[in-house]
């Protein structure tokens, strides 16, 4: 059970407050850039909290359905993140773009991109930090088992993408993984196929222990960024 390599790099975008590149080996990468809070439209302002958007932005073409519905659901795992009641009448933005083809892994660097750019912004405040990983169900005769960031999802059986809040908790050693929750997941069944609360259920534990490697290496990137300078990459 481990993860490909996992490479982040916070590359300095300028015009924004804060970016991060995210990626799963070689074959799945994904860029996010946060600003804000900045100034809403009239139309867009809320009197209690600041207004997130989310723009996702294909490898090649124009967005479509997809990235709107994605863009939706990036939404939600950020306004759950965020502390957004503090800065009443603003606008958070992000803007994440694929630099890979679409699959669940792809999702899952696309969360953790986000994460990475809104902790390296600093501008808005955090409940904690999201982690994604991918999960994947692949059929090897009557037998399906469950593949922690599959590279083949093409050949597997259905899967999804787990996103998991990590919070902070001072009481526990600085070794230890802070608590977390799973707050958003995409798991569906293959064509012609069906899953039992059992098999989302241990899909769920598993992508949770690989949230917390990806957890581990956030961690260790930001620490080494702050001795690199933001441009510099690492790789794990």
């Amino acid at each position: 059970m481990s993860l490909r390599p996992i490479k982040i790099s916070f590359d300095a975008l300028s015009g924004v407050d804060g970016s991060a590149r995210f990626s799963f080996g070689e074959t799945c990468t994904a860029l996010a850039s946060v600003s804000g809070p900045i100034a809403a439209r009239l139309a867009a302002e809320h009197p209690a909290r600041a207004t997130v958007e989310v723009h996702v932005r294909p490898l090649s073409s124009v967005p479509g359905t997809t990235e709107k519905h994605l863009g939706t659901a990036f939404k939600g795992i950020v306004e759950r993140t965020c502390v957004l009641g503090q800065t009443p009448r603003t606008l958070i933005q992000v803007v994440v773009q694929a630099l890979s083809r679409p699959t669940n892994a792809l999702i899952a660097a696309e969360i953790n991109a986000c994460s990475l750019a809104l902790v390296n912004a600093g501008s808005v405040p955090m409940r904690g930090v999201v982690c994604a990983v991918s999960v994947g169900v692949r059929r090897s005769g009557s037998r399906m088992d469950l593949v922690l960031d599959p590279e083949d999802e093409e050949a597997s059986g259905g899967g999804g993408c787990f996103a998991f809040l990590f919070g902070v908790d001072r009481l526990r050693a600085e070794s230890d993984l802070p608590p977390s929750k799973m707050i958003w997941t995409n798991y569906r069944a293959g064509v012609g196929e069906t899953f039992s609360s059992t098999q989302l259920a241990q899909a769920e534990e598993l992508a949770s222990k690989g949230a917390a490697q990806v957890w581990i290496k956030m961690k260790g990137s930001l620490r080494q960024s702050l001795f690199a300078g933001d441009g510099g990459q690492i790789e794990t």
